[in-house]
């Protein structure tokens, strides 16, 4: 009987320090949490609302200053029908912007007319398309063979990009692509900015590619939907001893 009541009690005594080591694990991770929504608010912008971007779940935060969307694309005219989306968030004082396109491939609506063929451009592979279009705008090559890839992350959310950066002059021009062949959202990032405003960009550009987001992601993101522990987001790694 003594036996058996001191292995209870030592039962006991272990799911009390493993429950509280569990949370001081969540408390830690959602203190964690609101320190780091505290720098996206201080580094980025609020996402626009009813946007084509929030219609398509794309969701997007511009580093602070860069407003938008603009009336107009800010890079250059885009033949018609090349891209879904072409949107641009501009800092009129320091002539530096942040520039999306994207093609989304979403469920047809029934009984809606399909457009006219000769109205829109030919569309090839969508990096191709994208690096063609820049080679236009900056009359420079992009040479996709030196495409890099970057993961932009934190706790358990992560972002892959093919990524290229292309020093001009006065400029620098650095353009981050996601989504894969068979995605149904392909985005292309081009960050264009003068090069004395690299340094204090580029923590808020890791911060933007950190946070964006496309489907279900980008629906829960804009509708405020973050989970509170952002290191068990997407089966992120458990506190120590399991969950009690």
């Amino acid at each position: 009987m003594k036996r058996a009541l001191a292995t209870l009690a030592s039962l006991s005594l272990f799911l009390v320090i493993g429950c509280g080591r569990d949370y001081d694990y969540r408390l830690n991770n959602t203190i964690d949490n609101k320190r780091y929504q505290k720098r996206l608010n201080d580094n980025l912008e609020t996402p626009p609302s009813k946007t084509n971007l929030q219609t398509s779940n794309i969701y997007v935060r511009p580093p602070k200053g860069l407003k938008g969307p603009t009336q107009t694309f800010g890079l250059a005219v885009v033949e018609p029908g090349k891209f879904d989306i072409e949107d641009s968030f501009i800092d009129q004082q320091k002539q530096g912007g942040l520039h999306l396109l994207a093609r989304v491939d979403l469920p047809k609506a029934p009984n809606k007319k399909a457009a006219n063929p000769a109205a829109s451009a030919p569309r090839g592979d969508f990096t191709a398309d994208v690096l063609d279009f820049l080679k236009n705008v900056y009359g420079t090559d992009f040479d996709t063979s030196k495409l890099k890839t970057e993961t932009k992350s934190h706790g358990g959310k992560s972002n892959s990009f093919k990524t290229m950066t292309l020093d001009l002059k006065a400029k620098q021009v650095k353009v981050y692509l996601f989504g894969e062949k068979s995605s149904p959202e392909k985005v292309a990032l081009i960050f264009d900015y003068p090069k004395e405003e690299r340094d204090s960009l580029s923590s808020k550009i890791n911060l933007c590619l950190e946070s964006f987001a496309v489907g279900e992601e980008a629906h829960r993101a804009y509708s405020g939907l973050v989970d509170e522990e952002l290191g068990e987001e997407g089966g992120g790694a458990q506190p120590p001893g399991g969950v009690f």
